[in-house]
């Protein structure tokens, strides 16, 4: 999307409450109040929609057979989730909480098992969340088994990406809340990634900071001149503006470039090496030769105008989940709440199976590479937080490049004002 260029249309969202537009201030004039980054009350009311909206969770790979299971932290609403594979195949959720007297039910991260004893008196759960046992169970006369079962969350998933909402009063589906993304991306291959590797971190700063970072790539000519400019800024396109960008209901997409003139340096004989031996996610084609039988190439809502640019496609779901599409593989971050001025990143990034050795090499530089450019990010981001505390400024400027940061700014104002409203409704 080059300076100047029409907005994409702006359509109308809807987070559970009825349907909201993005503030149309913010659309307009790319203006932020900057104390939406530091204030504890927006926090609170941020806070509050985490507890109502659906958020991304897992993938279901991560689960494949019938007894596996994942733990996983929402410490923005105190709340931990035990997500499991019953033995009918469904994926179900549930608070990791025991009906007995509260303990945590399952202290590892992940295993595999249809039955669940609590570590503290051993009641006994199944992968349904039923109550199957109580040991010294005629000292609890008045202990209904049938009503003391596991407390269900509501758990959906979409192309393979788990969802949950923590709101048991909730009737919206999965479906609605992902809007006009719902019926994008049918039949992707993400299944021809299949190697996976975990990065993360907490980061001193506001969680929209940390988000917006990844929505926009006008800071890569300056943030990012030690690793990855020269593979993404192009005599063409040299602040990286987007190629496409949609706005989708809540969400948001755009493709983002990459540099068709970059070469290799002999002088860099690693990464030579590495870019010659794998598909690296930074760029479109780094000239390796294997590549998985299907790719996201030729999916008519990947790359839509078709660019010899292209580097990859970039979804951004409100409220805080990003995956990015390139021929490399793809990769997907979560920016996980703590505090007004803390949070908590992840990021999964999905290769093609290792078949060699030099595969393999090539896979963990590529690894390296994302997480020395996310790493200045984050640096950056501390920084940034630090001095916004000073209330130097009071607001922050959005340019037409930044068209993601700013759909998800005006998102978020107009469902901060809509939880406030309901809130003073409700008294």
């Amino acid at each position: 999307m080059s300076m100047g260029m029409e907005q994409p249309a702006l359509p109308s969202f809807d987070l559970g409450s009825g349907p909201l537009m993005p503030d149309p201030f913010i659309m307009e004039t790319g203006k932020v109040d900057l104390a939406v980054y530091t204030s504890q009350q927006r926090f609170d009311v941020e806070r509050e929609i985490f507890g109502r909206v659906w958020l991304n969770i897992a993938e279901t790979a991560e689960i494949p057979n019938a007894g596996d299971w994942i733990v996983r932290d929402v410490k923005v609403r105190s709340s931990s989730i035990l997500i499991v594979r019953g033995k009918d195949m469904q994926v179900r959720a549930f608070h990791n909480i025991c009906s007995h007297r509260g303990m945590k039910l399952v202290w590892d991260d992940k295993g595999r098992g249809g039955r669940f004893s609590c570590p503290y008196h051993a009641w006994m759960f199944d992968s349904a969340g039923d109550l199957l046992h109580i040991p010294d169970e005629g000292c609890f006369p008045h202990v209904d088994k049938k009503a003391s079962g596991l407390t269900p969350v509501r758990c959906d998933h979409w192309e393979g990406m788990i969802f949950i909402n923590l709101d048991a009063e909730g009737t919206q589906p999965l479906a609605d809340y992902l809007g006009p993304l719902t019926d994008k991306l049918k039949n992707v291959p993400f299944a021809s990634y299949p190697y996976t590797a975990r990065v993360g971190s907490l980061i001193d700063a506001n969680w929209k900071l940390a988000i917006e970072a990844q929505c926009e790539a006008y800071h890569v000519r300056a943030l990012h001149s030690r690793t990855v400019s020269k593979m993404l800024s192009s005599k063409e396109n040299p602040f990286v503006h987007p190629l496409h960008v949609e706005f989708l209901g809540a969400h948001r997409m755009n493709s983002v470039p990459r540099n068709p003139d970059y070469e290799l340096s002999p002088e860099k004989l690693v990464q030579a090496f590495s870019f010659m031996n794998a598909q690296q996610m930074v760029i479109a084609d780094t000239g390796a030769q294997d590549s998985p039988d299907e790719t996201f190439a030729g999916h008519p809502d990947i790359n839509p105008t078709n660019s010899n640019l292209w580097g990859n496609d970039q979804f951004v779901l409100y409220p805080h989940f990003i995956f990015h599409l390139s021929l490399g593989g793809w990769w997907l971050h979560r920016f996980w709440p703590i505090a007004a001025d803390k949070c908590y990143w992840e990021a999964v990034y999905h290769f093609e199976r290792p078949q060699s050795l030099r595969n393999q090499f090539a896979v963990q530089y590529s690894l390296a590479l994302n997480r020395d450019t996310l790493m200045e990010d984050n640096l950056a981001l501390v920084q940034q937080q630090e001095v916004m505390e000073s209330g130097a400024k009071k607001i922050v400027q959005f340019g037409e490049q930044e068209a993601l940061c700013k759909h998800l700014a005006a998102v978020s104002e107009a469902a901060v004002n809509d939880a406030e409203a309901s809130r003073i409704a409700a008294q």
